[in-house]
């Protein structure tokens, strides 16, 4: 395990995960959806993450057991998570979805600690209680029995989806052909979905294609390849708390960007968030930590 580059990819991934919703918005503005995004994210970077393979000389070919093993993991992270996701956002606020969402850091470390029998530092504790915290301020008011429930499938289905990396043995692959083949079965899936919804776009502008392209190639071709590094190296917790440094980022680059206002609870939960990702990143490794293998 090498620390140092598990929380650098872990950081970069949530980075890249808060900035690049901003350019989902352009798409929108150009004649996408979130469906069509989500789909398009996936469909576009599967080339560039073949070449990539070739490139290194990685073998493609998979073997039944891991064509199940990828097969389960693109229908979570880029297809479930994002598809109920996208939905909660039709019902509740991006706040409140997004508070619900970041339960799933919550989820992955009870799941280690009473499904997988293992151990928590006292760091990755104060560090959780943190950063949720901070999350959780993100909170508003509105409600919805229908956008609560979807944002909460949300956060469940990604908590797996992180596990799942780790627990299956895929975190021993390599990262590209992890993200290949389930951009691979992502895809395959938005499609049946998007063309049965009627939601899927096969028109856009130019631009609304550049923007696309961005997205596939921030999220789908390097924030999902960085998330199995991290898990790797410092295993799905740590993975999980660093990841809430994305709420962070969106809050930021909206203020610049879009010139969304910034509230004196939103800077005290990043503030909080930031302390929580700072202990995990200062914490020094212990035998008692969570253990990626």
């Amino acid at each position: 395990m090498n620390k140092t580059k598990g929380l650098t990819f872990g950081i970069l991934a949530a980075f890249i995960y808060g900035f690049t919703p901003i350019l989902g918005k352009l798409t929108y503005l150009e004649g996408s959806n979130a469906i069509s995004l989500t789909f398009y994210r996936n469909f576009l970077s599967i080339p560039l993450l073949f070449v990539v393979l070739k490139y290194n000389n990685i073998p493609i070919a998979i073997n039944k057991t891991e064509t199940k093993k990828l097969a389960i993991l693109g229908a979570m992270g880029s297809t479930l998570t994002a598809l109920t996701l996208y939905g909660a956002y039709n019902y509740i606020s991006v706040g409140m979805t997004t508070t619900i969402h970041y339960i799933y850091p919550v989820l992955v470390t009870i799941a280690c600690i009473l499904i997988f029998k293992e151990k928590i530092s006292k760091e990755k504790t104060i560090a959780l209680i943190l950063s949720t915290i901070g999350v959780m301020m993100f909170f508003e008011g509105d409600f919805s029995i229908i956008g609560v429930s979807l944002a909460l499938i949300s956060g469940i289905v990604y908590a797996v989806h992180i596990l799942f990396i780790d627990k299956s043995g895929l975190n021993a692959m390599y990262p590209f052909k992890i993200t290949f083949y389930a951009a691979i079965f992502s895809s395959l899936y938005l499609f049946i979905f998007g063309v049965a919804s009627n939601n899927l776009v096969f028109k856009m502008s130019l631009t609304g294609w550049f923007f696309t392209f961005l997205v596939a190639f921030f999220v789908s071709f390097l924030a999902n390849t960085f998330i199995p590094i991290g898990v790797k190296n410092v295993g799905p917790t740590v993975t999980s708390i660093v990841g809430m440094f994305e709420p962070i980022t969106s809050i930021i680059l909206g203020m610049l960007f879009l010139n969304e206002p910034v509230t004196r609870r939103n800077v005290l939960a990043c503030i909080l968030i930031l302390m929580g990702v700072l202990i995990v990143t200062l914490a020094k490794g212990k035998r008692a930590d969570i253990k990626s293998k």
